[in-house]
């Protein structure tokens, strides 16, 4: 039986196309080992060499994929005793299927848990000739494309599954494999994409109703209205108009009534571009079109061929953009006008079909609205979206519409409820289920996953500026989470990080760091960076960036452990602002790095100097030092940034045997804080100032060879050889003649003197300039 403990194993993957290909993957990035089999071993072969070439990548790190054996369901099905689970990932076909398992339970150990990857297809129809000890062993396990990157797993059980399999297979999902789970009724489509589905379908008519365009529609249902940015049909050519028209073709034909199979016929705009190849993102064109320049083109309605895209303006809606999203969401369904009225009538349709099929799909309204905001990504799950906009205002405005007010509802309103969440007396919130006219039951969310969202919604703000605030999250643990546009770092960030180190000193026994939003943060604020440079008082810049170190030195010295709970974008600044804490706990999708050499400057907040540090400090004795600063040269110099946290420990940005990876983002607030508790309670010291050996000339002339040949070679420009240079001059701690103990401080003054030469070049605020109108870098 498979649990959160099981964090090595063995499995079996059956068919070796997109997703079997990459769920290997995956159960190689957590450390599995895997047989992954296919009707050959070539074709077996054949699907990982594809994985392996996909962007972006199924593996953290390229050879993990040496974890993954190949072998044949004619010659290698045998093996299949030695996997602890086996999961078949072939076509979504249900005979196939049926056929595959029925020769399967014949191969795999009496312990195996075992399972079927689809995206909606009976799990009950294709294990139903397996034995009973088969079935108490086996269920759906729907994984979202691609595996590696997507959150969701909506786990389905047969009636017969064992209730302590089932457990332990969710517990192992979440912890070993870093998805969150939802448990679905064998259902067509489940929970994900029936709803998911739904929402995208009802689009179509409404489209026409209202006489939008693509990119009104996009503009309409992205970010403004709680979900990301690829809205309705950019998610749609992500997806690939295929896979959509395979979904909802499946959900057409299984379906019963009229109106779902109505509501699930393809859209003639569909067909016509399925019909012509223009599949979405994978063949290049689909509702857009990216030409080789990077120019993107939206699909024109009314003569199905391609436009420059226009991006639409809504005046009126302006100051509701404004707005917290609850309160935004409010104002937009009830304004009068034809944006309005379109996300009214979205939104109602929406919340209607949630309501009515939800007893079919799932227990309660929690397990609807996870599926919904860990499989799309929204803000949102339908049944938060009906507390939000008023069960009873919009259950009335349907009425006074015409729109059929779901018995869920109904039930409900007569129960005395104003929401299917609600704040008892007792202080704990409570969720209205399904069962007979309906009950309530207590709403207990896991202490493990305490997001840093969810964090800045529930947990005392004790202190706050526009950019960052410290929160209190229990036990003597604060934490400063960045709020500022993509977490930025700058003043008012630097203002938080002393006041919460000040507050867990003075009050708790440590402090956690982390963002709040899609990223930890992109660095230090480089238009501010560029507004002090265009003042042309460079002393008053080198000041900021002291200003910027000695904020990290804070925290790198405090009384407290610090742990910086880092995810996604962790770039710059915010790469030196987490080597400067006691401890991070990454999560693995983690892309962390110094790039600065992009927009022209070098890390000047600590991270040439703690870069060098650490390669120096791991040397055994007499060992020759120029490779491991070689290194460090190459990675700042070509501003290398990890795609994953495994890399950046490879790298060295983490540190192995001390920094913490986690799988599962979701994990990482309550894991870093658990760090803090731990640390605390060893008698934390804080580390006293290292001492680093500046090698000098010895070791800056031999870079500075290294790189005259690259420019010569025309491998760097001139000014990534100016920048490279002041790179060089900091590893090697100036230009002294004879290597020399230096105090770590002595780097961070040499990293200065860098950036107030390099603020001074017209290459470097070119390459700023760049970077903050284009986001990429230049290279001039």
């Amino acid at each position: 039986m498979l649990n959160e403990h099981s964090t090595t194993g063995k499995a079996a993957v059956l068919g070796a196309g997109t997703m079997g290909a990459q769920i290997a993957a995956h159960l190689a990035n957590v450390g599995w080992h895997v047989l992954l089999l296919d009707l050959t071993p070539e074709l077996a072969k054949q699907g990982l060499e594809r994985a392996s070439k996909l962007k972006p990548a199924p593996f953290y790190l390229p050879e993990l994929a040496n974890r993954i054996e190949i072998g044949g369901f004619e010659t290698d099905m045998h093996r299949l005793k030695e996997a602890d689970w086996v999961i078949e990932a072939v076509v979504e076909n249900p005979q196939i299927k049926r056929e595959l398992w029925t020769r399967v339970q014949n191969f795999v150990n009496d312990r195996a848990v075992l399972s079927t990857n689809t995206s909606g297809l009976s799990i009950h129809e294709m294990s139903e000739d397996c034995r009973e000890d088969i079935k108490r062993r086996f269920m759906g396990t729907h994984f979202f494309n691609p595996p590696r990157y997507l959150k969701l797993l909506e786990i389905i059980p047969r009636r017969e599954t064992d209730a302590d399999i089932l457990e332990g297979m969710a517990r192992f999902a979440e912890r070993v494999l870093g998805k969150r789970v939802v448990i679905a009724r064998d259902t067509p489509g489940f929970i994900a994409n029936r709803l998911g589905v739904h929402s995208m379908m009802v689009v179509f008519p409404l489209m026409q109703e209202f006489g939008m365009t693509i990119e009104e529609v996009d503009a309409l249902t992205g970010p403004l209205i709680g979900n990301p940015r690829s809205a309705t049909f950019r998610l749609a050519d992500i997806v690939g108009l295929d896979v959509l028209a395979s979904v909802a073709k499946n959900l057409h034909e299984r379906l019963e009534t009229d109106e779902e199979k109505r509501v699930f016929t393809l859209p003639e705009v569909v067909q016509r571009l399925i019909a012509d190849g223009r599949l979405g993102e994978k063949a290049g064109a689909g509702f857009y079109r990216r030409l080789p320049d990077g120019t993107i083109e939206a699909l024109d309605l009314n003569t199905y061929e391609y436009r420059p895209r226009q991006k639409p303006k809504f005046p009126h809606l302006e100051q509701l953009e404004k707005l917290p999203l609850e309160e935004r969401l409010r104002a937009l369904v009830n304004h009068d006008s034809r944006e309005g009225r379109f996300l009214w009538k979205l939104h109602a349709e929406m919340l209607r079909y949630a309501a009515q099929h939800a007893p079919a799909l799932a227990d309660d309204p929690i397990a609807i609205d996870h599926a919904i905001k860990w499989g799309f990504n929204r803000e949102l799950g339908p049944f938060q979206t009906w507390d939000v906009l008023g069960v009873r205002e919009t259950a009335e405005r349907m009425e006074r519409e015409g729109i059929p007010v779901p018995e869920l509802v109904q039930n409900l309103l007569r129960f005395g409820r104003k929401g299917f969440y609600e704040l008892a007396d007792t202080g704990d919130t409570t969720v209205f289920v399904w069962l007979g006219a309906g009950q309530v039951a207590p709403y207990r969310p896991d202490p493990e996953f305490l997001t840093p969202i969810n964090m800045a919604r529930h947990c005392p703000e004790v202190e706050r500026n526009a950019d960052a605030s410290v929160y209190d999250i229990g036990d003597g643990v604060f934490c400063v989470g960045f709020h500022s546009k993509m977490n930025v770092l700058g003043p008012g960030v630097m203002e938080m990080l002393y006041k919460g180190v000040e507050r867990a000193e003075r009050e708790g026994v440590g402090l956690v760091i982390t963002g709040i939003g899609e990223h930890f943060s992109a660095g230090f604020n480089l238009q501010l960076f560029l507004m002090m440079i265009g003042t042309g008082d460079f002393d008053e810049l080198i000041a900021g960036g002291k200003a910027f170190q000695d904020s990290l030195l804070r925290l790198r010295y405090a009384k407290v452990p610090v742990v910086a709970a880092t995810f996604g974008y962790t770039l710059g600044g915010a790469c030196e602002l987490a080597m400067h804490c006691a401890r991070v706990v990454a999560s693995a999708e983690t892309y962390i790095g110094l790039p600065e050499v992009g927009v022209g400057i070098i890390p000047a907040g600590g991270g040439t100097s703690t870069m060098l540090y650490r390669a120096l400090s791991t040397l055994p004795p007499n060992a020759d030092p120029y490779p491991a600063i070689r290194r460090v040269m190459e990675l700042l110099g070509f501003g290398k940034v990890a795609t994953s946290a495994l890399e950046g420990m490879q790298f060295g940005y983490l540190r192995e045997g001390v920094d913490t990876i986690s799988v599962n983002p979701d994990r990482i607030l309550w894991l870093a804080k658990q760090e803090v508790l731990r640390l605390a309670a060893q008698g934390y010291t804080p580390p006293e100032e290292p001492q680093v050996m500046a090698y000098g000339n010895q070791v800056l002339t031999r870079l500075l060879v290294e790189l005259h040949n690259l420019k010569r070679g025309n491998f760097i420009t001139e000014h990534d050889y100016t920048i490279a240079s002041q790179i060089a001059y900091v590893l090697a701690g100036g230009d002294l003649s004879q290597p020399t103990l230096m105090p770590l401080s002595y780097f961070y003054q040499l990293e200065l003197q860098a950036v107030g030469f390099l603020a001074q070049q017209p290459k470097t605020w070119e390459r700023m300039r760049h970077m903050l109108e284009t986001g990429k870098p230049l290279r001039n």
